[in-house]
């Protein structure tokens, strides 16, 4: 769920000086660049999309390398119109192009949008080389499935007397999870009137739809939210293959269900507790964290505990199954990959992250920092 979490922040923001730098580098960039372009005319031009729509105010990087190597600067960056269209002037050479775009979803948090251009290296001789249009994609969210052209599956979810506005199809590779939590490899949003399409390598693939009241894409479901798995799972897509769906039904989660889940599930009362206070690096509380305990040191997929979001305080309680050794991490989100604007952090009591409890017994474990992604 929650990846290396100790490990996300060490190669984080840069410095001023590296910004300056950045900068300067940049502003000889632009300066080649317009020397040559004036002498041969030639570059790049495309379209750049987001859910088969033009994208405006998107950000073209240019590079000479391709993405193993992309630690350095871009090369070049052009910006889209309000038709999402681009024009990169360049000298003669092989670029690989990247989209880009951060801003705030549907749903209000921010998001950062990008994709390689599938066609990747374009080669520019004389005159404009032109980019096939395509889609970028949201930065988390792909759980390494690749881009596919040419396949995918469409189809229509539906809800007796519901709005699916802000719905969500949430795509996993596998259903050893339950269909829940971080599995999930693509979570698109439909259209108002439930319809979508999602582009997929060929594969075998779990389908689960999700509408919460937030309109959120991650977190606790609640009662009076949607919920249901595709009835045809699994869904085998075929290289070149758009598959129609069938029905999609969703149904809404049952307030004495949803209690009695609570009651003996994620959130259940034990005897055996941890309990701090999510802050921020300069010391404030956050609220609406989870705060997650893992048996294995890496800390990855599920968790085998999960605390409910922490208060205005920061204040959290983690009930624990059993007393042993546990592996703390916190995130705000619960379920999917990491997102850009999300709370993430460790308990770093131990270099380890972990920390001993005996069972019947509550453990104070003080504060726990985190940090936003970007």
């Amino acid at each position: 769920m929650m990846g290396r979490l100790g490990r996300k922040f060490g190669a984080g923001g840069w410095g001023l000086g590296a910004g300056l730098k950045a900068i300067g580098t940049l502003l000889l960039q632009t300066l080649l660049l317009t020397a040559c372009s004036q002498e041969s005319g030639s570059g790049l031009s495309g379209q750049l999309l987001f859910q088969d729509r033009p994208l405006a105010q998107a950000q073209v990087e240019v590079y000479l390398k391709a993405d193993k190597d992309r630690s350095v600067q871009p090369f070049a960056v052009g910006v889209t119109d309000a038709a999402g269209n681009y024009r990169v002037e360049l000298p003669a050479g092989r670029y690989f192009v990247i989209g880009k775009q951060r801003g705030e979803g549907s749903d209000g948090r921010p998001r950062m949008l990008m994709a390689d251009a599938p066609g990747n290296p374009y080669a520019v001789e004389r005159g404009i080389t032109r980019v096939p249009a395509f889609n970028l994609r949201e930065m988390g969210r792909e759980g390494g499935l690749s881009t596919a052209a040419d396949s995918g599956v469409s189809g229509q979810l539906s809800a007796a007397g519901q709005s699916l506005e802000r719905a969500f199809v949430y795509v996993y590779t596998e259903s050893g999870a339950g269909l829940i939590g971080p599995s999930f490899g693509e979570a698109v949003q439909v259209e108002q009137d439930g319809r979508f399409r999602i582009d997929l390598p060929a594969g075998r693939y779990h389908l689960v739809a999700r509408r919460r009241a937030a309109g959120g894409r991650s977190g606790e479901l609640a009662p009076g939210d949607l919920n249901g798995s595709y009835p045809g799972n699994p869904v085998t897509v075929r290289s070149g293959e758009r598959l129609q769906l069938g029905a999609f039904p969703l149904a809404v989660i049952d307030p004495a269900v949803h209690a009695r889940r609570q009651a003996a599930g994620t959130f259940a009362a034990t005897g055996t507790m941890l309990t701090g206070q999510v802050l921020d690096p300069q010391g404030a509380p956050v609220r609406g964290v989870h705060v997650f305990a893992y048996l294995d040191s890496r800390m990855v997929g599920k968790p085998v505990h999960i605390s409910a979001p922490s208060d205005a305080s920061g204040r959290f309680r983690l009930h624990l199954g059993d007393g042993g050794t546990y592996f703390v991490g916190a995130r705000s989100n619960y379920g999917g990959p990491l997102e850009p604007g999300e709370w993430v952090g460790t308990f770093d009591g131990r270099p380890d992250h972990a920390v001993t409890v005996a069972r019947g017994s509550t453990q104070a474990l003080g504060p726990l920092t985190v940090r936003e992604v970007w």
